[in-house]
């Protein structure tokens, strides 16, 4: 594939189309779970029509919508939609910084967020949306953060990666 047909968007017709499907996957998905859900089936035979609905559903919507675009528009799509999650690669000092501190401040708080009811007095088991706050802290740290930091993150899987620090040259 050229680097025109990556950046050439599709038509729009073939877009509105195949958001439209993948949308319709998703919504008759989830409005024929309650219709199962209410019906004389016993409860075993609704979980499992249900957990097949739900898992098998938006997949052919997703596979129609990818029909549909085009592995062009697909990608054009996919590049739009989700081309803002892609963190930069290099950042400056003060966003490190604050990201640094996203970082460490999401990890303190999960630590003692199992803890701090057995400290405090009156304090109520952690609750759901505690939890889900540290991991969107978490997750926003790293996209503050950048592409650098990830490699990092991933260099402590890699047993062959060696750290390297930049020399740092001062002027006395």
């Amino acid at each position: 594939m050229t680097m025109d047909e990556i950046a050439a968007p599709p038509p729009m017709g073939r877009i509105v189309a195949g958001v439209g499907v993948f949308v319709l996957g998703w919504v008759v998905t989830l409005s024929i779970v309650p219709i199962i859900t209410a019906s004389p089936l016993s409860t075993s035979a609704q979980a499992t029509v249900s957990g097949i609905v739900v898992f098998v559903g938006p997949k052919i919507g997703v596979l129609a919508a990818i029909a549909i675009l085009g592995k062009p528009g697909f990608n054009y799509l996919k590049r739009k939609v989700f081309g803002f999650l892609k963190p930069p690669a290099e950042v400056g000092p003060v966003r490190y910084r604050i990201g640094i501190v996203m970082f460490v401040a999401a990890m303190l708080f999960g630590l003692m967020e199992r803890y701090v009811g057995y400290f405090m007095a009156n304090a109520i088991a952690p609750e759901i949306r505690s939890s889900i706050a540290i991991d969107v802290l978490l997750v926003a740290s790293i996209l503050v953060l950048g592409g650098d930091f990830w490699d990092k993150i991933r260099a402590l899987f890699i047993r062959e990666a060696k750290a390297q620090f930049p020399s740092v040259h001062r002027d006395s």
